[in-house]
């Protein structure tokens, strides 16, 4: 039987079994050297390594003997973000973690059947804040507790604890998996791509809640950065592996989610990576390669992988009003709604752009979209069009999208929540209906390195506003001529940061 991962929260409090064992084989892997490939470094190294970086985190020196960079070039610096590989890839990697673990606590004659928790931070407002285990600089018997990390700062204040607002699960409720290679629309996993550690931008889940976790459990303190907010760090934190089992399971809620979903069936993404020169490749319990494609991490249950999670029910959540107003057109509707927009026109239109660059590093800033007339009109025509929805012949609203392009700058801890046509003088926290999301900067400083793997384009974020146009359009709006755009930071941004947005824009998907 497949060993099952529960749900940090629910398992007994305090120091229960599970995470006194956990700790006990943190401990234990951190005593191997790196070299060695089931190694809590090496492990941490496949997500992403900068030797500075980690020698500035105390987790290596300038005399630690690292792999033969053959072994480096294999195994390091593979982890897939910003594209459609970025959940199989997790879920191979997260596997091998969880094997190894459980052979050390074998070997520590521990339990048998352990298997790593996931921290479901929806679950109530209780389970948004750090499971405390991970939070005491001790365990019970003392000594320092492994799962604490000094370099993780949360939003400046303790508890570290996730609000509600940057953990929204919007995301399953688009029915596309695989988005476009220009990252409008982004899908629900993400953009096709070839093996890339970082690619154009992130699918709707990996955007939301995964980035913004990211961001606000690792924080920073002046110029440190915590370990969780950096891609090349991450994995050095022990919750990392728990937040990672968590968006692994949400991409088996999204399967059931709203009358079902499906993945690709694209051969380039079930046999992929393809030609790409590095294979998918993680060490087993004894060390030895594993090297996988998609198509084998698909089924939990398989030998290779070995567990499942004792809950993927869909959240029960409710209906923003447009589709609210789909799903109520027919009694006998609800189930081709999501069959309707699997299939619907994918191509996209650029209907608007602001003028210049845009410098974050301040406080709120705001920038002006101007809308082609022929493209807002096409929006809110397709808006007032939804009362001829049917089931044998579905004539879909439009999406619109706000595509934050080529963000740049030096402070991956950097949070943004994002309103449309906010008032000027307005209070964003008093207009929810007018926020349209959150980005987490993970990976932007790496990113916007001239020399690096993105040639300094930086991050690009699609954000999915179309509930929040509809309500413009509900609200007596007539003419979309312009849309406003208001930046604001979740943590102080200042000049140093040199956070720029490129480009602002506006696209909208339909017939």
């Amino acid at each position: 039987m497949a060993h099952v991962r529960r749900d940090v929260w629910k398992l007994d409090p305090g120091w229960n079994e599970t995470l006194l064992w956990y700790a006990r084989a943190v401990e234990a892997l951190r005593k191997k050297p790196i070299t060695d490939p089931t190694s809590w470094l090496f492990l941490a190294a496949m997500h992403g390594i900068t030797r500075p970086l980690w020698e500035s985190a105390g987790y290596v020196t300038a005399q630690t003997v690292f792999p033969p960079q053959a072994e480096q070039d294999l195994y390091w610096n593979q982890c897939q973000h910003q594209n459609w590989y970025f959940f199989p890839w997790h879920r191979g990697y997260l596997a091998s973690f969880e094997q190894i673990v459980r052979a050390t606590i074998v070997d520590l004659k521990g339990p048998a059947d352990w298997s790593l928790p996931y921290w479901n931070y929806n679950a109530s407002a209780q389970a948004q804040e750090l499971p405390k285990c991970f939070a005491q600089q001790s365990w019970p018997d003392g000594a320092h507790n492994p799962l604490y990390v000094e370099r993780r700062y949360g939003l400046g204040v303790t508890p570290i604890v996730v609000p509600a607002k940057y953990i929204r699960l919007t995301a399953l409720r688009d029915h596309v998996f695989a988005g476009s290679e220009t990252g409008v629309p982004p899908g629900f996993g993400g953009p096709e791509s070839p093996f890339i550690q970082h690619g154009v931008a992130n699918g709707l889940l990996e955007s939301e809640p995964h980035n913004n976790v990211h961001g606000v459990v690792g924080g920073s303190s002046g110029d440190i950065r915590g370990l969780m907010s950096v891609p090349n760090t991450a994995a050095l934190d022990p919750i990392f592996w728990l937040h990672h089992a968590n968006i692994d399971r949400l991409w088996a809620v999204w399967l059931k989610s709203y009358g079902g979903n499906q993945n690709p069936a694209d051969p380039a993404w079930l046999n992929g990576p393809l030609d790409s020169g590095r294979p998918f490749i993680v060490p087993q319990v004894g060390g030895e390669p594993w090297t996988f494609k998609v198509r084998d991490v698909l089924d939990t249950r398989a030998p290779k992988l070995d567990y499942t999670y004792e809950d993927t029910t869909a959240p029960q959540s409710k209906h923003p009003l447009l589709q609210h107003r789909l799903l109520n057109l027919g009694a006998n509707i609800v189930a081709p709604v999501p069959e309707a927009l699997m299939s619907r026109n994918t191509d996209v239109e650029l209907i608007g752009a602001n003028a210049s660059v845009l410098n974050l590093s301040g406080g709120s800033v705001d920038t002006s979209v101007q809308l082609d007339k022929p493209g807002s009109r096409k929006v809110l025509n397709s808006l007032k069009s939804t009362a001829n929805f049917s089931v044998k012949a579905p004539s879909l609203p439009d999406r619109v999208f706000l595509h934050l392009e080529n963000i740049r700058g030096n402070k991956d801890s950097a949070l943004f929540e994002v309103y449309v046509n906010l008032p000027p003088n307005a209070v964003p926290d008093e207009h929810p209906e007018l926020h349209v999301g959150t980005i987490s900067l993970f990976g932007v400083e790496q990113a916007s390195q001239a020399d690096g793997r993105h040639g300094g384009h930086g991050v690009s974020h699609v954000l999915d506003i179309t509930e929040v146009v509809d309500a413009l359009h509900l609200g007596g709006v007539q003419d979309l001529n312009t849309l406003n755009v208001r930046f604001v930071p979740v943590t102080p941004v200042g000049p140093k940061d040199q956070i720029t947005i490129g480009r602002v824009s506006v696209y909208r998907q339909g017939d």
